[in-house]
């Protein structure tokens, strides 16, 4: 979706750093060579010569003079850097560099440590292989200013003191030192030994009386009371000295983190199961054996029956000895057929229940309304339907992921139904249905979260309708069987919830399952579900989110029945609806590792060599894995101690074109609970071979369907810290039945 970004994010750079580039001929050039200094973290310099072309022809180096005196392990980039004498560095370029007349030399030294003095008169010389001179000049290098930026606590959102230091290029008498402040920094901010002004993002001191300084001087100017933004990053702060009439005696940049730690999240009581009602085992039947039971192909809808017929459950989950009412619009009888999904010889389901000749309606049309605090809620429910059918939840319906099935011979649909395992019985892995998702995406009737841009959307969704996306079956068909194929194909020993009931039961997540498992768009988190996520991992759950974009934005049910949802949409537009809204803290990248980027139209990875590819070798390619939605580590946002990227690409968002970057990343909390952020939707729909049909990437071939299988094993066995072991592939477990392509709906208004 086009997002605007927030006031205090920082631009990304995807480029590489340049050498060489060339600007529009002019028809009499000259060198013009400047020279500029800029101070490294590491407390080295990096000096920039740039210099135009004079005269056409291929370069062969580049040979450039620095301060006399100078120390340091010099590098740069594109080329090698080797010293010809004491003072004189000598730069080749790594690949063939043709140079037309006018082209501009840019080139880095790092890693230099200047001495005292200056300014200094430095030479800039580019010759050709023929020997002749394509460039020849000299620079004028001022001193650096050196400027260094502390901050006594440099927390986003909280009070801190900072401290400008800068030194003194040019002898002079001191009238004022500008300092630039951190944006969205507030406070009644003050100073010593001076005045303390601030104007449109900056602040002036003024000392008391004139101050005569020399070059070398070190000027240090504190700043008490200053408030930092709850946004912060990594910023680069000016500082310039100057005399009474405008003359610069030293200016420059200096660069300081303002990183938030993640945010506290409230306690979730940890409850008890309740008692297994009568009927109920107090156990299941493994993955394998349940798998080994005949299944059935007869669970496909062919696209030919898709129509006017939808129908939805009064739950998004059960348990065993629950009742689960259908409402169905058709007016002609319907059969009803519930699905347990999974792998069943390939058939992918297996018949569990079925009821025919059920009568129905044509019921009435949705409606669409509704306000809250003077702000329209566009909630489209249909509520107001009338039952056709109750279903019973018996010891027959082994906890799992249901598609009940619902068809008048003419039309067919699905309504969705996870059943859970209540008994207490942990397993080894969960897989969580992204619900809360689904229905942001539900138009239904009527309205999503992203139906007419910002401002048109609902601000109120509920479950109170059926889902008009893959059949009826919300995004489960398009982003998530695969992952349920995936795991009962391989025997794993794995339950299932929703996001409605990470909600309700989060406090149970570490006595339900070891490790969790989110789908592909797990976007909409309530406080709860986040804190209980959170709360799961300080307490050694593992989590990878195989996925992208998920706990980005921030909902609340409305009562404790979860059946509806609100968004705040009125405050900021999109960016009110962010969790990020509410501070850095409070990123996604903080919980699992990597931040949501943009929605990009589909790009091709390439294995590396980390633990994520082992048995698969390098350099294989996966057209079409980066697709969907991207996560990638920014650079201003808290990074886990221990924080690896696994896997790294390139997608293109799809409102700009522009290449954006994909970081798969792994990191071990204290707990030692071990979280993956998959950052790329494609997982699931890759090991069925059946992606979304608008995405502009090809069908997954039987390697790349191989492959990404074995790419989930290694993630499965490394998240679990060796607690599931993954059955290596004899025969690559294959969908039998040929599913319907599903459009996945955009973000993008």
């Amino acid at each position: 979706m086009a997002r605007r970004v927030l006031a205090a994010a920082l631009s990304v750079v995807i480029t590489a750093a340049s050498v060489l580039f060339v600007t529009t001929s002019a028809s009499a050039v000259v060198p013009n060579v400047t020279i500029t200094a800029s101070a490294a973290s590491n407390g080295t310099t990096t000096l920039v010569y740039r210099a135009y072309a004079v005269r056409a022809g291929t370069l062969r180096d580049i040979v450039v003079t620095i301060p006399a005196g100078s120390t340091g392990s010099v590098t740069s980039v594109n080329g090698t850097v080797t010293t010809v004498s004491p003072g004189v560095l000598r730069w080749r370029p790594s690949t063939t560099v043709v140079v037309a007349v006018g082209a501009r030399f840019t080139i880095p030294f790092y890693g230099l440590r200047l001495p005292l003095g200056g300014p200094w008169t430095l030479r800039f010389t580019a010759t050709g292989t023929t020997g002749a001179i394509l460039t020849s000049g000299t620079g004028v290098l001022q001193p650096p200013a050196n400027v260094r930026i502390t901050a006594t606590n440099p927390i986003p959102g909280q009070k801190t003191t900072l401290v400008y230091a800068a030194t003194v290029t040019r002898a002079g008498v001191l009238a004022a030192v500008r300092m630039k402040l951190p944006t969205g920094a507030s406070g009644l901010v003050t100073s010593v030994n001076g005045t303390l002004t601030t104007s449109s993002g900056y602040a002036t001191w003024r000392p008391r009386a004139p101050i005569s300084v020399a070059v070398g001087a070190r000027l240090s100017i504190p700043i008490y009371n200053l408030v930092l933004s709850k946004y912060g990053g990594i910023m680069a702060l000016t500082v310039s000295a100057t005399t009474s009439t405008g003359t610069v005696l030293s200016a420059g940049t200096g660069t300081i983190a303002f990183i938030a730690p993640p945010a506290p999240m409230p306690a979730i009581a940890v409850t008890g199961f309740p008692g297994i009602p009568a009927g109920c085992p107090s156990s299941w039947p493994s993955t394998t054996a349940e798998n080994a039971k005949p299944g059935t192909g007869n669970w496909v809808i062919p696209t030919s029956m898709t129509g006017t017929l939808a129908a939805y459950l009064t739950r998004v989950s059960a348990t065993c000895g629950n009742t689960v009412s259908l409402k169905v619009t058709s007016g002609k009888p319907v059969s009803v057929v519930a699905y347990r999904m999974g792998y069943y010889q390939g058939l992918g389901a297996r018949e569990v229940w079925r009821r025919d000749g059920v009568p129905t309606v044509v019921q009435p049309a949705p409606v669409t309304g509704g306000s809250s605090g003077g702000n329209p809620l566009r909630m489209t429910s249909a509520a107001h339907w009338t039952k056709t059918l109750d279903i019973p939840v018996t010891a027959a319906w082994i906890p799992g992921t249901y598609l009940i099935r619902v068809s008048d011979g003419q039309y067919a649909s699905f309504a969705p139904l996870t059943v859970r395992d209540d008994t207490g019985t942990k397993h080894d892995l969960m897989i969580q249905q992204a619900t809360t998702t689904w229905q942001a995406y539900n138009r239904y009737g009527g309205l999503s979260f992203y139906s007419g841009g910002v401002t048109g959307g609902s601000g109120r969704l509920t479950f109170d309708r059926p889902y008009n996306e893959g059949q009826g079956s919300g995004q489960f068909l398009t982003l998530e069987q695969g992952l349920v194929f995936w795991a009962e194909s391989k025997g794993l020993d794995v339950t299932y919830w929703t996001n409605n009931d990470l909600d309700e039961f989060g406090g149970q997540l570490p006595a339900r399952a070891s490790t969790i498992f989110l789908p592909g768009h797990d976007e909409y988190y309530s406080l709860r579900m986040r804190a209980a996520l959170s709360q799961a991992i300080n307490r050694g759950v593992n989590v990878a989110n195989l996925g992208a974009n998920a706990a980005y934005r921030r909902i609340t049910f409305t009562d404790a029945s979860r059946r509806a949802w609100d968004i705040d949409r009125y405050t900021d537009g999109y960016n009110s609806t962010t969790w990020r809204y509410l501070g850095d803290a409070y990123a996604s990248q903080p919980l699992l590792g990597a931040e949501y980027f943009c929605p990009v139209v589909g790009n091709t990875l390439i294995t590396g060599t980390s633990f994520m590819f082992a048995g698969i070798p390098a350099g294989t390619a996966l057209p079409g894995f980066i697709a969907g939605e991207v996560d990638y580590v920014w650079p201003g946002l808290y990074k886990h101690p221990g924080l690896t990227t696994i896997a790294s690409g390139t997608g293109n968002c799809r409102s700009s074109g522009d290449p954006v970057p994909m970081h798969t990343t792994a990191f071990v909390a204290p707990s030692g609970a071990r979280v993956v952020n998959g950052s790329t939707f494609a997982y699931g729909c890759f090991l069925v071979s059946r992606c979304p049909s608008n995405w502009t990437v090809p069908t997954p071939s039987a390697a790349s369907r191989q492959a990404v299988g074995k790419i989930v094993s290694n993630l499965t066995e490394w998240v679990s810290r060796g607690g599931i072991q993954v059955a290596a592939d004899t025969t690559v477990a294959q969908v039998r039945v040929a599913v319907p392509k599903f459009a996945l709906p955009t973000e993008e208004p």
